[in-house]
């Protein structure tokens, strides 16, 4: 008669077995405790531990976990807050770019108001000088040179002088120089011609500078006569 022959199991398998035993046993265990056990310990537990947790006024196993969540809400809410102080700074600072167009010399150009200067309509503004250059050549028995103001002036000129060649005056104390309210002619080449007068551009030398400007007449002595020469001009 045949006997069957029973193999004894091997030892890994019997090494699996026991640890599964082992799991499922503490598996039970665990389920057990948290379902009976002992909720003040494990609030004294939590406490004792939540400094090295960082978890603060945790009461309860649940309210430990939910400390936690809430310490990542913080950091997440201070991070919202970096980010809105980040964008409140830009803001301002947008504000101030927008403000920038305006800028504290914007009223001026190169340092020098506005009013200062030419513009269409515009008069010479009050302490400001302009200057220029004149020359006139024979055209007979005379010669006329003429001056043109631009801008205009507000008013016509309370006086007028020509001043010969290296002969300045007190009140044309040299080219490019005027005391205000006085039309400064300085002779600067002159052959064979003596001045005339100093008039308007609509009256000769019957009238006076204008607003607009004023001629210079010379009488002229031959063919080859002619006159160079610079203006300046002062606003009072």
């Amino acid at each position: 008669m045949f006997k069957r022959r029973f193999r004894l199991p091997s030892p890994a398998l019997v090494i699996s077995m026991i640890t599964l035993s082992l799991v499922l046993g503490g598996t039970a265990f665990a389920a057990s405790t948290a379902k009976h056990g002992d909720k003040k310990a494990d609030t004294k537990l939590i406490k004792k531990l939540a400094p090295t947790l960082s978890v603060k006024h945790a009461s309860t196993a649940d309210s430990a976990t939910n400390a936690g969540h809430a310490t990542t809400a913080d950091s997440a809410t201070n991070a919202t807050n970096a980010t809105n102080a980040t964008n409140a700074t830009n803001a301002t600072n947008a504000t101030n770019a927008t403000n920038a167009t305006n800028a504290t010399n914007s009223s001026q150009l190169g340092g020098v108001a506005a009013s200062h200067y030419v513009r269409p309509g515009s008069t010479l503004a009050s302490g400001d000088t302009e200057t220029g250059v004149y020359g006139a050549a024979n055209s007979g028995t005379f010669a006329v040179a003429a001056i043109t103001f631009v801008p205009a002036l507000a008013a016509p000129p309370a006086a007028k002088e020509y001043v010969a060649l290296g002969a300045p005056t007190a009140t044309c104390p040299g080219r490019g120089q005027a005391t205000a309210g006085r039309l400064c002619i300085y002779e600067g080449w002159i052959n064979s011609m003596t001045l005339d007068c100093i008039g308007s551009p609509v009256a000769a030398c019957g009238g006076n500078p204008t607003v607009d400007g004023a001629e210079v007449y010379f009488n002229a002595g031959n063919a080859g006569s002619n006159t160079t020469g610079t203006w300046a001009y002062k606003a009072p």
